[in-house]
């Protein structure tokens, strides 16, 4: 029975040295997860590239764990389990897949566009509006919204995708058990996207705790799931980064929001564009990437202007240069820059040569 099969294989996870690479092996060699828990723990000293005090560990969870009565807890929990050959393919197909995936709720079809997207959890303001309007933006488009569920971005790219009704995944660096879900303030929120009809996953046991090592190796699974990654903010060693590298490495799109040359938060993003990623300013470019045509343009109703940005337009009559906008209406360079950028990504003015302009 293939559940009897998913019994084994969590109960395996369980021991703390077992990577998917080592998991892997494990079921390669003895064929299949049933046969390894019943197997002596002396037959998996044959396996390559096995510490030896892993099987001490194993020994103590083979005396602590019942692997029908774990799984039967998971499904009592409403948690089921994919097993490394039901994988998407897109996943499948990175060098280490997850050998077990804990899921909550409903992983969307295959054939959607999976978006990566991922930032600091030190935003700005203009990381925070940028991620909102333009994930908002594919509302209808057919995409999944993948990231961490972390704060700051990853959270912003949850709460859109669910506000604009678009499937969103969160990949954890912790069980899904609401005992470790990290961070815990986002409980209510891996909440919403599960009833959204989304779905949280790890590839860690239930109640298994978060740590320094986790939070990279489940990057690799949001660029692995993803067609591209949209990297929002960034400074220079932000973890984002970790997603994006892994991106490359996996032949994924990498896209950046570009920033300000004064901005913190902007250090990694501009360096990935210098780089050849792609910079998105607006939906439009991320409907480009996956080859989406599109003739919608970006909503542009005065009404739904903040005042700095209605006093920043009233105060562009003609083309500006940007210090002379400034003396112009008396704002300081930390209100009117990362404004201009903004205004700039609802595509109602542009940058041409350091003169500003409207286009509405």
């Amino acid at each position: 029975m293939y559940d009897e099969e998913k019994q084994f294989a969590n109960a395996i996870n369980h021991v703390p040295e077992f990577g998917p690479k080592t998991l892997a092996r494990i079921r390669n060699h003895f064929g299949s997860y049933k046969n390894a828990w019943e197997a002596e723990v002396r037959e998996f000293l044959r396996i390559p590239q096995l510490e030896k005090k892993a099987l001490f560990s194993l020994e103590k969870i083979k005396e602590e764990k019942d692997p029908e009565k774990e799984y039967k807890n998971l499904e009592n929990e409403g948690i089921s389990l994919i097993l490394h050959d039901e994988l998407p393919n897109m996943l499948k197909e990175t060098p280490a897949p997850p050998e077990v995936l804990y899921v909550r709720g409903q992983m969307p079809k295959e054939d959607l566009n999976f978006l990566g997207v991922v930032g600091t959890r030190r935003y700005s303001t203009y990381g925070k509006e940028a991620c909102s309007r333009i994930v908002g933006d594919l509302a209808g488009r057919n995409f999944v919204i993948v990231s961490g569920l972390a704060k700051g971005i990853d959270s912003f790219s949850h709460e859109a995708a669910i506000r604009h009704k678009i499937k969103t995944v969160a990949v954890l660096g912790s069980g899904i058990s609401p005992k470790v879900l990290f961070p815990k303030e986002n409980k209510k929120l891996a909440d919403k996207i599960v009833a959204d009809g989304g779905a949280i996953i790890s590839e860690y046991p239930y109640e298994m705790k978060a740590n320094i090592n986790t939070f990279p190796q489940r990057n690799r699974i949001i660029a692995g799931l993803s067609r591209a990654v949209w990297i929002v903010e960034a400074r220079e060693k932000s973890g984002a980064l970790i997603t994006a590298r892994y991106a490359l490495d996996f032949n994924r799109e990498v896209l950046a929001l570009p920033g300000s040359i004064f901005s913190e938060n902007a250090k990694g993003t501009n360096k990935l564009i210098k780089e050849g990623a792609a910079a998105i300013t607006s939906s439009i470019d991320i409907l480009n990437v996956f080859g989406i045509e599109s003739n919608d343009s970006i909503p542009k109703s005065y009404e739904e202007f903040s005042d700095i940005e209605k006093k920043i337009l009233d105060g562009i009559s003609e083309p500006i240069l940007k210090d002379d906008l400034m003396r112009k209406l008396g704002l300081s360079p930390s209100e009117i820059i990362p404004t201009l950028s903004l205004l700039e990504i609802k595509g109602v003015i542009k940058d041409s040569g350091g003169e500003i302009f409207k286009v509405i």
